[in-house]
């Protein structure tokens, strides 16, 4: 090895290093040298200087019981630095505040009318966005990534500019918006695509290479993993089949929403669940009218389920704490419909899993933009942003 490579080998058996500490809760040095394959000697040098560079910091030991000192343990250093994720809905817009390694610190939302219009909606968000840093303490300086969630599709520039049930929405620069606060990167996608992302490192379908998630809840849509890799289309708009009527996802809800006892004055995102509630407590109905959307979910799962013979399918939105009344239809008509049944299970994550999945578009920034053999020794910029 001439003397030209070897700081080039050393950069890479330092991020070999970080990565394996960030991937765990903690690592002593015995196990960072059976995941490297690395020599002792090494690891502790890497291990020095990582501390030195503050990505990674040192646990206080935990005595065992069985006498002697227990082993020095490290850990990824995820106060260092904040992400935000934030979810523009139609009905609310909410934010997270967590550290590197998607850990939430705060969060906050806000109900807003569908009808608002964009400088009322960004008004709304400025209030949560602001809320969320107070809550935590912490300066729009000291957040490293910001990524927002938005419904419909999204293209390259963060626009929705060919549909959004957001009125008047493809007109307004969200990045731009979010810029003039946060001098750090900022992206804007869909909303089921970041769900799928949140499921995906923190849910029911983690590790799972090939996924197609359903979004059951005030809207119907898809997103899908291929390969690990989220499938966003040439224009952004891969997993917008609802908008072919065939596949009856245009009115799925209107079932749901159109009981023949449903009482009058009801809000829209309260109707649907009324009728779950009758069909649980046995209302003849209502089991049929939950028996028909699930049915019709099916349908247009079916056809992604055939273009792209995934793995899993999981359901997620705000219709699937009621899944035990319709899942096992759902199941039954997508394999009448495929050529291969996925397995199937429910989302289990909580209301926020749409910003969580922000915050996970935001940290893969993160992991592209600083954890490389180039930049993980650049203190000064990240100094900079801590």
């Amino acid at each position: 090895m001439t003397k030209r490579e070897q700081p080039q080998v050393r950069d890479l058996n330092l991020v070999r290093t970080f990565r394996e500490v960030r991937a765990g809760s903690g690592s002593t040095t015995t196990e960072l040298v059976r995941a490297t394959g690395l020599s002792r000697p090494s690891i502790n040098s890497l291990v020095a200087e990582l501390t030195d560079l503050g990505w990674v910091v040192a646990v206080e030991p935990v005595p065992n019981g069985q006498g002697g000192r227990p082993p020095q343990r490290f850990r990824f250093h995820a106060e260092r630095g904040r992400l935000l994720g934030v979810d523009i809905g139609v009905h609310r817009i909410s934010a997270v505040l967590t550290d590197l390694a998607g850990t939430v610190l705060a969060g906050h939302e806000l109900a807003v009318e569908p009808t608002a219009a964009p400088p009322r909606r960004l008004e709304t968000l400025d209030v949560v966005v602001e809320a969320v840093l107070a809550t935590a303490d912490v300066t729009p300086d000291a957040v490293w990534s910001v990524a927002a969630a938005v419904t419909g599709p999204v293209d390259a520039h963060g626009r929705t500019s060919m549909v959004s049930p957001l009125p008047g929405w493809a007109e307004v620069d969200l990045v731009g918006h979010l810029g003039r606060r946060f001098t750090c990167p900022v992206q804007v996608e869909n909303d089921v695509k970041v769900a799928l992302l949140a499921e995906h490192e923190w849910g029911a379908v983690r590790g799972a290479r090939d996924v197609v998630y359903i979004l059951a809840g005030l809207r119907t849509g898809a997103a899908a993993l291929v390969n690990g890799r989220l499938v966003r289309g040439h224009g952004g708009a891969a997993g917008e089949i609802g908008a072919l009527p065939a596949v009856r996802w245009l009115t799925a809800l209107d079932g749901l929403q159109g009981h023949s006892g449903m009482p009058a004055g009801l809000r829209e995102s309260e109707r649907s669940a009324w009728t779950f509630q009758q069909a649980r407590q046995g209302d003849a109905e209502a089991r049929e009218l939950v028996w028909q959307y699930a049915r019709d979910l099916a349908t247009g799962a079916a056809a992604v389920v055939l273009t792209l013979d995934p793995e899993v399918v999981v359901l997620g939105g705000g219709n699937t704490p009621w899944a035990d009344l319709w899942g096992a239809e759902f199941g039954a008509m997508l394999s009448k419909s495929v050529v291969r049944m996925p397995r199937v299970t429910v989302s289990s994550l909580g209301g926020d899993h749409v910003a969580r999945g922000a915050v996970r578009l935001a940290m893969v920034d993160v992991e592209r933009t600083f954890y490389t053999e180039k930049v993980l020794r650049a203190e000064r910029p990240l100094a900079a942003r801590a």
